[in-house]
């Protein structure tokens, strides 16, 4: 191989790492003083949802579900903080990956809404042409229960791994 070959693909390497290195820091760092919006609005809830996510507080992440699904006998069937982790739980051998969530539009109809989430998660790993960022839209419906809005999809949380 020529020298000059060598060194514009030792020069091609270097520029796609630091891409892929710039994308994951902007991932990974967040403004810190980023405003809650209201928790009395759809938006509010979901964005406290994530934060809690990211700040792996799934207790508090779980307050803000109301999640039912059919049970054995076919009636609604509330599901438990327990049932709920369990469905999303981290394999111990796996690393989070780094993500970032960013609300999009909503819609509020009376009682029901709906709130679109773009997901944009960084997969390391790929040649130095792939994307490392993937991005996904995620709706989350709400409803409107005793004056507080709450959750109602199923959230899977595929994101973290």
């Amino acid at each position: 191989m020529k020298s000059s070959n060598r060194l514009l693909l030792i020069f091609g390497a270097i520029i796609g790492v630091l891409i892929i290195v710039a994308i994951a820091l902007v991932l990974t760092i967040s403004p810190r003083d980023s405003a809650l919006l209201p928790e009395d609005t759809p938006e509010g809830v979901v964005q406290r949802f994530l934060q809690a996510v990211k700040d792996q507080d799934y207790v508090k992440a779980y307050s803000y579900l109301s999640l039912e699904e059919p049970g054995k006998d076919g009636a609604p069937h509330k599901v438990t903080y327990e049932e709920w982790r369990t469905r999303f739980r981290q394999s111990p051998s796996r690393e989070q990956r780094a993500w970032k969530a960013t609300l999009g539009k909503s819609t509020i109809v009376g009682d029901i809404a709906t709130v679109e989430v773009i997901i944009e998660t960084f997969r390391p790993g790929g040649g130095p042409f792939e994307n490392p960022v993937d991005t996904s839209y995620t709706l989350f419906d709400l409803k409107k229960t005793d004056g507080s809005w709450v959750i109602t999809t199923f959230p899977g949380l595929w994101w973290l791994y």
